[in-house]
C-alpha cells in the first residue's frame, strides 16, 4: 500500500509540474513584444566518484556501484509580467534524470517558484508565493544511525505557501505581517520520523532613515509538527512538535551601486516536546554580502547559523533540493566568485564550509531503549566552472566539485571525500 500511495503522490505532483510548464509557455505570447516570458531545454552529462557518499571502508551491496555517470533532461520555464501596478513572475524546471549504472535510482525532478507582487493606490502591498520541489534525497544521511549504507531510493517533496503582507511602501516606516505554511515528505519509509508540516507567522516594523540603510525588528514563530516521529511498540506512531521563536534585527546597507550588505541577527529558542536534546538556545542569523569588485569580477559571501531544516538555508541558497539536514544548528560560509572573460564566457569559482552540531535520540536493541547520541562533523565544498554564451538563445558550460567530510561521531555521520564534474548545453527561447 505504501508504495502504491508513495507512486500516486509522485504521479499527480509530476503532473502538476508538467500543468505549470503549460501555463507559463503560453502565458507569453500575448505580449511577447517584451519578451515577460522564456521556454527552454538543457542537456547534461556529469560523473559521481561517491554518489552514496559513503566512507573508505563501507561496501555497498551486490548490484550497486560507487560512481555513476548521471545525464539529466530539462524542460526550462519562466515568467515576469507586469500588470498594472502588480507583477506575477516565476520560473519552472522539470528534469528527467538517468543513472548509467544504478538504474534503480532513475527518476523525476521539478522546482516550482510562482509570486505575485501586488499594491493598492493607498499604502497597501505584499506578496503572495507558493513554491514546490521534488528532488532524489541526497544519501548518507543515515549512514552512520543505521550501520548499513544507504542506498535506497528516495524522492522528497517540499511544498511552501506564504504571503506578506506591508502598510507603508514607500515611507520612512512601514510594518509587516506574514503567514507561511510547508509541508516535507518522503517516499521512503525509512524517513517517515523526519516528515512534517510546520505553520509560521512574523510581525514586524522596517525604518528607513536614509536611501542608504534599511534597519528592521520582528518577532516571528514556526511550529512543526511530525506526525511520525517515533514507532512504538504496539506499531503506532508517537507525535512530536519542534517550535521555533526568534526576534530578528535586520539591517540592509547599500553604500554604492556596487555593493550591498544584508544582515539578520536573532535570539533565538528551539525547544522539541519529546526530544529535548535537540532544543536550542542562542544566536542565530546571517550576513549576506554582494559586491562587484570590477566592471567584470563578482564577489558574492554568506555566513548563516541556524537550525537544521531551516527554510533560510534554501533561500540563501547554501541548500538545495534533497538534502535533509537534521542538525541541531549549522554554521556555514559560503564564498562565491563570478568574472566574465569576455563579453560571452565566463567563470566562477565557490568555496563552502558547513559545521553542524549532531543530535539523535535512538532506539537500541535488543532492549528498545532510549539512547542519546552528540557529535559533530565538517563539511568543505568547492567548485569551478565555465560558461559560455554561444548565442543570444545557447548557453554551453561545464563544472568540477570536491566535497570531503570529517565526523567527530560515526554513529550519526561518516566520514567521506568524493568529486564531481559535469558539463551542459541549454536553448531558451523568449
Amino acid at each position: 500500500m505504501t508504495d502504491c500511495r508513495n507512486r500516486d503522490r509522485l504521479s499527480s505532483r509530476t503532473a502538476v509540474a508538467l500543468a505549470a510548464i503549460t501555463t507559463l509557455a503560453m502565458a507569453g505570447p500575448a505580449t511577447a513584444e517584451t519578451s515577460p516570458w522564456y521556454l527552454g531545454i538543457s542537456q547534461s552529462f556529469g560523473y559521481e566518484s561517491n554518489l552514496y557518499r559513503i566512507a573508505d571502508d563501507q561496501r555497498l551491496p551486490d548490484g550497486q556501484s560507487r560512481s555513476d555517470t548521471v545525464s539529466v533532461t530539462s524542460l526550462i520555464g519562466g515568467i515576469d509580467q507586469p500588470i498594472g501596478r502588480q507583477r506575477v513572475y516565476g520560473s519552472l524546471d522539470y528534469g528527467i534524470n538517468r543513472y548509467a549504472n544504478n538504474d534503480d535510482l532513475n527518476n523525476e525532478s521539478y522546482g516550482l517558484k510562482l509570486a505575485l507582487d501586488w499594491e493598492t493606490l493607498e499604502r497597501l502591498s505584499g506578496t503572495f508565493r507558493i513554491a514546490a520541489d521534488q528532488a532524489l534525497t541526497q544519501f548518507n544521511n543515515l549512514n552512520g544511525i543505521t550501520g548499513r549504507v544507504e542506498t535506497q531510493k528516495n524522492i522528497v517533496n517540499t511544498e511552501l505557501a506564504h504571503a506578506l503582507f506591508r502598510l507603508g511602501r514607500k515611507t520612512q516606516l512601514s510594518f509587516e505581517a506574514g503567514l507561511g505554511y510547508r509541508q516535507r515528505s518522503y517516499s521512503a519509509t525509512g524517513y517517515a520520523d523526519e516528515e512534517f508540516d510546520e505553520t509560521s507567522w512574523s510581525l514586524g516594523a522596517r525604518y528607513r532613515p536614509s536611501t542608504l540603510l534599511e534597519l528592521g525588528a520582528s518577532i516571528r514563530q514556526a511550529v512543526a509538527d511530525y506526525p511520525n516521529y517515533r514507532l512504538n511498540r504496539d506499531g503506532s506512531y508517537e507525535t512530536e512538535t519542534v517550535t521555533r521563536r526568534y526576534l530578528d534585527f535586520t539591517a540592509r546597507w547599500v553604500p554604492n551601486a556596487l555593493s550591498q550588505l544584508d544582515l539578520r541577527v536573532s535570539p533565538t529558542r528551539i525547544t522539541h516536546e519529546k526530544n529535548p536534546i535537540n532544543d536550542f538556545s542562542g544566536l542565530t542569523g546571517s550576513a549576506n554580502w554582494t559586491w562587484q569588485a570590477t566592471g567584470k569580477t563578482r564577489l558574492h559571501t554568506t555566513l548563516w547559523r541556524d537550525a537544521g531544516q531551516s527554510g533560510d538555508a534554501v533561500d540563501l541558497g547554501i541548500y538545495g533540493p534533497g538534502v535533509n539536514d537534521t542538525s541541531t544548528v549549522t554554521t556555514a560560509l559560503r564564498v562565491r566568485a563570478d568574472h566574465d572573460l569576455t563579453g560571452k564566457v565566463g567563470l566562477y569559482a565557490s568555496l563552502d564550509y558547513a559545521h553542524r552540531l549532531l543530535n539523535r535520540t535512538v532506539v537500541a536493541l535488543p532492549a528498545l531503549t532510549l539512547v542519546d547520541l552528540e557529535g559533530h562533523d565538517n563539511t568543505t565544498t568547492a567548485a569551478l566552472g565555465v560558461r559560455w554564451a554561444v548565442t543570444r538563445a545557447g548557453l554551453l558550460g561545464c563544472e568540477f566539485r570536491s566535497e570531503r567530510r570529517s565526523s567527530s561521531n560515526q554513529a550519526l555521520s561518516v566520514p567521506f571525500d568524493g568529486y564531481g564534474f559535469s558539463c551542459f548545453g541549454q536553448i531558451v527561447l523568449q
